[in-house]
């Protein structure tokens, strides 16, 4: 039994949503108590033992987890185990909104034989995947035959994939690059895409008692495809494009049934984010359906060649993959969009000099050395003013704005959160320099991503500091279209902010020269053409009749 002895410290873990939020709410509920925060980071990159051994050091009145929203949170039943782990009164969930739960000792032995079916329902579905991808033989089916909707674009997941980020405008961008070329399309998800370019036939997962959530996603497979070949019908698309996500063979499942050939985007192996970035119980589940997924896919649709090279490495046919990097509608991110306006919002003197940042807060996206080149700037006397804003929302950014909140106070660094994507252009227009401070990976591998963000700030026609990165140094070019700087190293960044800070002519003639390089290279229009282009059979001839190329 939890102690009951009294306590005058609540430790806080915002796990998504504004930090400074998370504070107000639950000093409003604990008054006159001490708040210590502790990091999501922690609970999302360590193993099974490192979390106990963190859950088993906390000792107070309550341990908080603070959420964008509880309605979308998945793992309840597994923070009800973390109740049982530490040494606190309560464990309570709360949003944004002032939703608040308390789970207390007797809350856990109510609820146990629910958390059991969970568990045995669970335990049916993983013992039933593990039997049927240890026994599928997959291969990629690479006939088509005419048929309409031309493309059948499908998101077999049941997690909301939210309205910023780079998923989404990966996503809105390809479909948008599709309508633009006439092509007809079906789009099938789990829950609703923030996109407009054609109509989002959403699946809904079964609702039934989980523990694991990779679980859900598991049975959603069969969910998915089946739903999808109902709605299908007698139609038949010439091919059908997925994007990978992590437990998904929804799309090997409906080539192979429908004997239509699969278009596999793969952005990164789910299995190595599931081995260094984000633990799962399930991932030898994850890694299974991996191979099965891309050993059923006619193409593969990678966006870099680190990820051409480690699929080559996997057995992959090396003419089944397509290297086609991230790209940008360029009528959407422009100069001029609204750097007067956006100025004004975030109250920025003619003479600031502002510079940008716009990301998820992701391990990869160089948090740390953007955070230490901050204060150093802001530390230094120098000969011009320097504003930072940073749009977004994610894992590291409650550390970075507590890191910050000095000079947040002071609205020298101003946390936007998550935008949407009018605002996020307009305030890449009111920005002077923009930052991609990406760092490579922890395990020493190439660093495979294709940020989409980078394409979006060359559009914008601004001064870039990026690292010298696997494709970032591909894309860009040191000191014609940005400043590279070594990855992970705060001096440099600093340095090159101030180089550019302190010369509006090399931003004005590095940001046209990015601009150029966006139109000319990185449109999503040449993005589809490039990966649709070449089809097999009759796929091929219709590609061609839209005008698809099959150049980079």
């Amino acid at each position: 039994m939890k102690s009951t002895a009294a306590t005058n410290i609540v430790h806080l873990c915002v796990w998504a949503g504004d930090a400074n939020r998370a504070r107000d709410l639950v000093g409003s509920h604990y008054p006159g108590m001490k708040i210590s925060e502790f990091p999501h980071r922690k609970l999302r990159v360590s193993g099974f033992a490192q979390r106990i051994r963190l859950l088993r050091g906390l000792h107070g009145r309550a341990i908080i987890f603070y959420f964008e929203s509880l309605q979308d949170f998945k793992h309840r039943q597994v923070l009800g185990c973390f109740h049982l782990l530490h040494r606190c009164q309560e464990t309570v969930l709360c949003d944004k909104n002032g939703q608040w739960e308390s789970i207390r000792t007797m809350d856990i032995l109510r609820s146990f034989p629910g958390a059991l079916l969970s568990i045995l329902l669970d335990a049916k579905t993983v013992v039933f995947w593990w039997c049927y991808l240890k026994l599928k033989r997959a291969a990629p089916v690479d006939h088509a035959t005419a048929g309409d909707p031309e493309v059948a674009y499908l998101i077999p997941t049941p997690a909301d994939m939210g309205s910023v980020g780079g998923a989404i405008s990966h996503i809105r961008g390809f479909l948008y690059g599709l309508k633009a070329h006439g092509v007809g399309c079906r789009v099938f998800c789990g829950t609703a895409l923030a996109q407009d370019a054609f109509t989002n036939e959403i699946i809904p997962a079964v609702n039934r008692p989980y523990f694991f959530w990779g679980a859900v996603m598991l049975s959603y497979n069969l969910v998915f495809a089946r739903r999808v070949k109902e709605s299908l019908g007698p139609s038949r698309p010439h091919f059908l494009y997925q994007r990978h996500f992590a437990f998904s063979i929804a799309g090997a499942l409906l080539s192979r049934h429908l004997k239509i050939p699969l278009i596999l985007e793969y952005n990164g192996s789910e299995a190595w984010i599931a081995d260094h970035w984000d633990p799962n119980p399930l991932r030898l589940w994850i890694r299974m359906c991996e191979e099965v997924t891309l050993k059923s896919a006619a193409r593969i649709i990678v966006v870099s060649r680190v990820l051409r090279d480690d699929l080559v490495e996997r057995g992959i046919a090396p003419d089944r993959i397509r290297v086609n990097p991230n790209a940008v509608d360029t009528n959407f991110f422009y100069p001029g969009r609204g750097r007067d306006s956006g100025r004004a919002e975030l109250g920025m003197q003619p003479a600031d000099v502002l510079i940008g940042f716009v990301g998820s807060f992701s391990l990869w996206h160089g948090i740390d050395p953007l955070q230490q080149a901050i204060a150093r700037l802001l530390t230094s006397r120098l000969r011009c003013r320097v504003r930072f804003v940073l749009i977004g929302d994610g894992l590291l950014q409650g550390e970075m704005r507590a890191a910050l909140a000095a000079y947040e106070r002071t609205r020298e660094v101003i946390f936007t959160g998550p935008l949407s994507p009018e605002k996020v252009a307009e305030y890449l227009d009111a920005s002077d320099i923009l930052v991609s401070p990406h760092i490579p990976m922890p395990d020493g591998s190439r660093f495979f991503g294709s940020p989409t963000k980078l394409f979006e700030y060359m559009a914008m026609g601004k001064a870039i500091v990026a690292s010298r990165l696997d494709q970032l140094a591909e894309v860009l070019e040191h000191e014609q279209t940005a400043l590279l700087v070594t990855p992970g190293n705060p001096e440099e960044l600093e340095q090159a902010i101030l180089r550019l800070a302190m010369d509006s002519a090399e931003r004005a003639t590095l940001g046209a020269a990015a601009r150029q390089a966006a139109v000319e290279h990185h449109d999503w229009s040449r993005n589809v053409a490039y990966a649709l282009s070449d089809m097999p059979s009759q796929a091929s001839n219709l590609i061609s009749q839209k005008g698809f190329v099959s150049t980079p």
